[in-house]
């Protein structure tokens, strides 16, 4: 085949809007694994949360999850790796957070267990997946971290990431990303899909240079730029499209499958 290793995001790309996979994308993922091709993830779930596709995930090689700050290879008892915020950097956020907007609805991750506002649960039920503790945001640095989730009712998350670069939170310091529609990824800096899909390539032995993504999100754009060939999926917002090599149908459409039929 033309590449070493495909690269997916999860959600508005493999993912239906009703949690389900196609399955022309499921024939696609078992045609690479027929061929000898890896299929990775690059997502913003936890590995719990890859683990509840299970049609998929047994086609999974490897999940970069929580938006690089975890690696995981499906089945296995522990991550590969887990990147943790520094405790005073979450503490310094959430203070922040809830005294300059009061309604922020804030959830952090430690590679076992998420620990929400009720808030959060509210604007947000029923999407994680595995063990969840609702607390008072004062309670959530006592958490080591590897992630941090932040939405507000009224706040788009362009609007919050500018909040928190006014408020002094560095971007070289803190890795602040879209997660979605309405809510922002926080992640130890440098760590993003970029730098986690390029430490899984290390280890399925595939050169980025011979790889291609497909995404959906600006989260996306990061992967897009370390691998040799991108795909974004019909809908996506302009800044995904201008950034990918190649265009597909919508995940409703079936467009990973049509894009690798194509390509390959």
């Amino acid at each position: 085949m033309a590449f070493d290793a495909v690269v997916t995001d999860l959600d508005g790309t493999v993912v239906r809007a009703d949690g389900t996979v196609s399955a022309a994308t499921l024939q696609a993922a078992h045609a690479l694994s027929a061929a000898g091709v890896p299929l990775l993830a690059a997502t913003a779930r936890t590995p719990t949360g890859v683990a509840a596709l299970t049609t998929l995930a047994p086609h999974l090689a490897f999940a970069v999850c929580c938006s690089g700050a975890v690696g995981w290879v499906p089945g296995a008892p522990e991550p590969a790796w887990c990147e943790l915020l520094p405790r005073a950097e979450v503490a310094d956020l959430v203070a922040f957070l809830t005294r300059e907007l009061p309604t922020v609805a804030l959830a952090a991750y430690d590679s076992r267990r998420w620990r929400m506002t009720a808030t959060y649960q509210a604007m947000r039920p029923n999407t994680h997946k595995g063990p969840i503790t609702v607390v008072e945001a004062a309670a959530l640095p006592e958490a080591e971290a590897c992630t941090l989730v932040l939405g507000h009712p009224d706040r788009t998350p362009e609007q919050l990431v500018a909040a928190l670069i006014e408020g002094g939170f560095d971007p070289t310091r803190l890795g602040l990303h879209r997660a979605g529609r309405r809510f922002v990824e926080v992640t130890a800096a440098p760590i993003d899909k970029a730098s986690g899909v390029l430490r899984a390539l290390r280890v399925v032995g595939a050169d980025p240079a011979r790889t291609i993504a497909f995404g959906d999100m600006p989260i996306d754009t990061t992967m897009f730029a370390v691998v040799g060939r991108s795909v974004a999926m019909a809908g996506a917002p302009p800044e995904v499209l201008a950034a990918a090599t190649d265009h597909t149908a919508s995940v409703e459409d079936d467009g990973f499958a049509r894009a690798l039929t194509a390509l390959l």
